[in-house]
């Protein structure tokens, strides 16, 4: 087994919205985008407990073993990751929004 190669999508799975990112959800649905999103399935358990704690993501990758996993996070959510213990990405534009994975890419289907 190994990692999937990056964009291939073959690791993610489907989920479901949690309520407390209903305005991203009917924004998505407005730019006719799913109702649902598709989370690689080796950090899904680290973004679920995201959710758990009130955190609204935009997006994730686990880097597949070829780049470090990223979280990308709504503005309001910046200072709930810094408080959590997560580390930023810096960004050519400054923008702070997307920060480490504390998970360590393993092999997976």
């Amino acid at each position: 087994m190994h990692c999937c190669k990056v964009g291939t999508y073959k690791c993610q799975i489907v989920v479901e919205i949690p309520l407390h990112m209903e305005q991203y959800k009917q924004n998505r649905i407005k730019e006719g985008l799913s109702d649902k999103v598709s989370i690689d399935k080796c950090i899904i358990t680290e973004i679920k407990d995201l959710w758990n704690k009130g955190v609204i993501t935009h997006g994730s990758c686990c880097g597949h073993k070829e780049r470090r996993g990223t979280i990308c996070v709504a503005d309001e959510s910046i200072k709930k990751m810094h408080e959590l213990g997560y580390k930023w990405m810096k960004n050519p534009d400054g923008r702070m929004e997307i920060f480490y994975t504390k998970f360590k890419a393993q092999n997976h289907d």
